[in-house]
């Protein structure tokens, strides 16, 4: 058989808002956790609410450790939002026969369809890293509208949406 599969993870960087955020979260767990020791009624429990606020907070800290998970079996494309290793979302799911665009950053078609005011909706499954060279946008309709999703394919995922793409040589920006 030719079956294709091919899968990529793509790790989102954190922005310094995010970082932020995150020792943030870490610094208000102690200072929830301290404040038990003032409170009469549970101040015999320090030690345990402290810890259980710590643990709370840095359980909610690893919120911030977001992946994507890009995956084509054959003519579908598969794109999961992956929270700390524990919690998958499906965010995208399409046949790659149906895309209308498949547009490398490079491209100059990249640039004139970002100000494109038909696309409804951008769903961003990039690593917000600055190096924008393997970003990819993908113009298709997902559920009823015009979308642009936001991806850095590896080679071997970039050539699996090129050869399922079915539309004629000049429809197709690569």
């Amino acid at each position: 058989m030719n079956d294709v599969f091919h899968e990529q993870i793509v790790i989102k960087k954190k922005s310094t808002n995010d970082k932020l955020k995150q020792i943030g979260l870490i610094f208000l767990g102690v200072i929830v956790g301290l404040i038990t020791y003032f409170i009469p009624v549970i101040n015999t429990m320090f030690l345990l609410f402290f810890i259980l606020a710590i643990w709370g907070a840095v359980y909610l800290s690893r919120n911030f450790n977001i992946e994507y998970e890009y995956a084509v079996t054959n003519y579908y494309l598969d794109i999961d939002k992956i929270v700390a290793q524990r919690k998958r979302t499906r965010l995208v799911s399409l046949d790659i026969r149906k895309i209308d665009y498949f547009i490398p950053f490079s491209d100059s078609m990249y640039k004139s369809q970002e100000n494109d005011k038909s696309i409804i909706q951008t769903i961003d499954c990039t690593s917000n890293s600055n190096n924008k060279e393997n970003v990819h946008a993908i113009i298709a309709n997902i559920d009823g509208k015009k979308s642009r999703v936001l991806i850095e394919p590896n080679k071997e995922i970039s050539d699996a949406i090129n050869k399922f793409i079915q539309k004629k040589s000049y429809q197709v920006y690569r």
